[in-house]
């Protein structure tokens, strides 16, 4: 058991630039993800769920994990693991097949995620766009989609210690946003018919 610790310059992030393709991907994602991020203390516009009509208890009801994880068919302790120290980071990495060759094996989505008890979806997210803000990713092309290795890192004593490692479709991210911005539609149309 142990910490990730992580490359200041990654060899596994060689591409500089990015295909008219990928821009525009990154076009409609990166201003939810990092500039409208669901976290108030990373940016001055973040938009919190409730500014797109979720309860203030969403995240205890389960309602909103539960329909961003179906997305990407996430499964706790299958495709989707959360350590809650950065000791078990290193074993719980090889055990998601997300160790130092994660970004080689693009066939299934997957997540591993240091939480430290928090809220895992708001985790995740940090997670994203701080891979995404910092560079730390690489899209790769899937037929109609692209596939996004994702990994998170963050100084902790006088190193760089790695806090998540995705593989997401760019079809995923998408999804989760227009899940999140289309807000609690199915139960303000049940409201709508009771009346």
């Amino acid at each position: 058991m142990s910490e990730v610790r992580a490359s200041e310059h990654p060899t596994w992030i060689q591409e500089k630039g990015f295909h008219k393709k990928e821009l525009e991907i990154l076009k409609e994602i990166l201003p939810f993800y990092i500039i409208n991020t669901l976290h108030e203390s990373y940016s001055y516009r973040s938009i919190g769920v409730n500014e797109y009509g979720w309860p203030d208890n969403i995240w205890n009801t389960g309602a909103l994990k539960d329909q961003l994880f179906h997305v990407a068919n996430l499964t706790l302790n299958h495709n989707l693991f959360v350590v809650d120290t950065l000791s078990n980071m290193s074993d719980t990495c090889i055990q998601a097949h997300l160790g130092d060759d994660f970004y080689q094996c693009r066939d299934l989505e997957r997540i591993v995620v240091y939480d430290n008890h928090t809220n895992t979806v708001l985790s995740i997210f940090k997670h994203i766009r701080n891979a995404l803000a910092h560079g730390r990713f690489v899209m790769y092309p899937m037929g109609d989609d692209y596939m996004f290795a994702l990994e998170s890192v963050d100084n902790h004593n006088r190193a760089l210690v790695l806090k998540a490692r995705m593989v997401l479709r760019a079809s995923t991210l998408i999804h989760w946003m227009n899940i999140i911005k289309r807000g609690p539609q199915e139960v303000v149309q049940r409201k709508r018919k009771k009346k």
